[in-house]
């Protein structure tokens, strides 16, 4: 896994609870760096491996239309998981409240998430985060640069940036590993059957 791909939001203290992505803007199972990494991760440390999804009423004014297609969606990111032995999980509120109470309820011991740069979504990100002790990443699963490689600066129009991400292109072309079936350690069932 390329370590330029993921920062660090939060370094905390880590216990021997299952390694949670919090999945928000790659809403899929295949081709997903953050998902990826967290199996990585849940393996290195022998501990279950769970996604949450927190689903906002009302966000942005999306429509009950939009609403089922995601649903239908997410759905079938549920039944790939479980194909992979990880555990899908559905939350409904604001995430800045539901992923903290989720954290604490099931002694999460790493949060992954996924990087957004929606301003809103960001806020989630900083107000959770700040609730939180465990230590917390973050993975560009969407872009083939993560946006915080390309450039350090705003830019303000396409030809200042060109250049900049020509220069990284060549490096950051790689095939996404596939994800593995996770093998659920005996010590590990009790701790999954809870979540």
């Amino acid at each position: 896994m390329n370590s330029k791909r993921i920062r660090t939001l939060k370094d905390g203290t880590m216990n021997n609870g299952p390694v949670a992505l919090w999945m928000s803007r790659d809403q899929r199972v295949g081709d997903n760096w953050a998902l990826v990494f967290s199996q990585e991760l849940a393996i290195k440390c022998d501990v279950p491996l769970c996604v949450i999804f927190v689903l906002v009423p009302e966000f942005l004014g999306a429509t009950p239309r939009q609403y089922r297609f995601m649903l239908r969606g997410l759905e079938e990111v549920e039944k790939k998981l479980l194909k992979k032995n990880i555990r899908f999980i559905l939350l409904t509120g604001s995430p800045e409240e539901e992923i903290p109470k989720f954290i604490g309820q099931y002694k999460i011991s790493v949060l992954v998430k996924d990087f957004d740069p929606l301003r809103l979504k960001r806020r989630w990100t900083d107000d959770a985060v700040q609730k939180i002790t465990i230590p917390v990443y973050e993975v560009d699963a969407h872009n083939i640069i993560p946006c915080w490689e390309v450039t350090n600066k705003k830019e303000y129009a396409a030809y200042t940036i060109r250049s900049k991400i020509q220069k990284k292109l060549t490096l950051k072309l790689l095939l996404i590993p596939c994800l593995s079936p996770y093998t659920i350690q005996p010590h590990c069932q009790a701790c999954i059957s809870h979540l």
